[in-house]
């Protein structure tokens, strides 16, 4: 049989992500004081940035803004209200070189986060650069305790997706244990299973943690064990075990014993209308040195020289790149803001028990962008309220009821809770009771979800809230 060469064209799409859009989704997921950390470590290393000689790190002036009745109203732009960059004239100042250390000074000193701890880990794991990627989506999608704010599959493409299960089983390996998973309870359970537990023990305490724990503190020792099938000594091993494991593994990191929430935005009622306003007083108004990128015309001719302007160039172009996604980070989430302004409109005029059912895709639809970027842009991201400084995604809830409901999950809760808080001191209200008022009210949730919504709520069952 002979074999002839012969040369064959085909195409195959394959998604690349380049350096400064793996930036800008870095950016975006960044919560304001993170952000703060990483313009001051890019000051640090580039001599191309420079902060302009008016700014003020103080998040004390955003407060005062925000009082004063000129605040910019809801359908400013967003250029009105901010600036990014489009300023790189100037000479030399020595009194900015003043404002730029102190901005250093006041950033927040940098203690490895969480996230960080587990991007690092991550570097050293041999991954394709979408494997990576995905890695890197699902880390910046872990809070401070280390569980998952969204469904990975919510956030993920479809192609990102077929990843998924690999990226986890590498994440759950990761240090510390317990970590990428979705609640408390799968995090004690992925630690006991690393640590070795098994077959018929690993049955029991998955039983133990899922569904008996709240007997134990009850004291229902006897009860949990006929429920477990075994005796109360293998219950008493079991539960010492547990005791031994972290409910919140992630807790050890974050930035110190204390850590401070810097809202974003503000979106308060003033005379009847609700106000919008970004805090752009915890940002400096990034810009370009002029001497700096002066400095390339200075040069001769030689290699050094040559050198030296490839140098400046590369500096330059990091410094536009960084001041361009920090404009679109920040006109990202203004455009959110505006969205939830108005579909939110009675939660900030009248409380949280008026939360209306919204998903991020609904929202992304309005803005002109991909899922994933409200996601993003919405993860550990603060609003300033009539009502306290609240999460941006507690402002995006599920339905609750039938098909076409209009109460929100978080409406729900926030009833359950004004509902216990109506009935203390009084007898403990069971999770039917409760159910049963809700029905009363025009609210249809089940039992077994009133018993949910309350577990997330931190809030005992009846049998416990009874002994108080």
């Amino acid at each position: 049989m002979e074999f002839s060469p012969h040369l064959s064209l085909s195409q195959k799409q394959q998604l690349k992500l380049s350096p400064q859009l793996l930036q800008s989704f870095e950016l975006m997921a960044l919560p304001l004081a993170e952000l703060q950390q990483k313009i001051k470590s890019e000051i640090e290393s580039n001599p191309a940035l420079e902060l302009p000689s008016s700014w003020d790190f103080s998040y004390e002036r955003f407060a005062q803004q925000s009082q004063q009745k000129e605040s910019s109203k809801v359908d400013d732009t967003y250029s009105d209200s901010s600036s990014y960059g489009s300023d790189y004239g100037g000479g030399y100042d020595y009194e900015a070189s003043d404002r730029q250390q102190k901005f250093m000074e006041n950033a927040l000193s940098e203690e490895e986060t969480l996230q960080e701890h587990l991007l690092s880990q991550l570097g050293c794991e041999s991954l394709s650069e979408e494997e990576y990627t995905v890695g890197q989506i699902l880390i910046t999608n872990i809070d401070a305790n280390g569980f998952f704010l969204e469904d990975p599959y919510d956030i993920l493409t479809s192609q990102q997706a077929a990843h998924l299960q690999k990226l986890l089983k590498i994440l759950h390996q990761f240090e510390p244990a317990g970590v990428a998973v979705k609640d408390w309870r799968e995090s004690l359970i992925l630690q006991a299973t690393l640590k070795g537990l098994k077959d018929e023990d690993l049955v029991h305490f998955k039983a133990l943690v899922n569904d008996n724990l709240e007997l134990m503190r009850a004291g229902k020792q006897s009860q949990v064990a006929k429920n477990l099938g075994i005796d109360e000594m293998e219950l008493d091993a079991l539960y010492s075990f547990l005791k031994t494991l972290t409910p919140f593994p992630g807790q050890g990191f974050a930035s110190g014993p204390q850590q401070y929430v810097i809202p974003d935005l503000s979106i308060k009622a003033e005379d009847g209308e609700l106000v919008l306003s970004m805090n752009n007083s915890s940002l400096p108004d990034l810009r370009v040195s002029a001497d700096f990128e002066a400095l390339a015309q200075d040069l001769g001719n030689t290699d050094e020289a040559k050198k030296a302007q490839q140098y400046i160039q590369n500096q330059l172009k990091s410094a536009n790149s960084l001041i361009f996604q920090i404009q679109v980070r920040n006109q990202t989430l203004y455009r959110l803001a505006q969205v939830l302004l108005v579909q939110q409109r009675d939660f900030f005029l009248f409380g949280p028990q008026y939360i209306k059912p919204l998903t991020q895709k609904e929202v992304a639809a309005q803005i002109g962008v991909h899922e994933t970027t409200v996601s993003r842009i919405s993860t550990a991201k603060w609003i300033d309220t009539d009502w306290g400084i609240i999460s941006v995604k507690k402002l995006f809830s599920n339905a609750v009821g039938d098909e076409g409901a209009e109460l929100s999950k978080q409406a729900a809760k926030e009833t359950i809770r004004q509902i216990l808080e109506e009935h203390q001191g009084q007898k403990a209200l069971s999770d039917q009771k409760i159910s049963d008022i809700l029905k009363e009210r025009g609210i249809s949730v089940a039992r077994r979800t009133v018993a949910k919504y309350r577990n997330e709520l931190n809030i005992d069952p009846s049998f416990i809230r009874g002994t108080n």
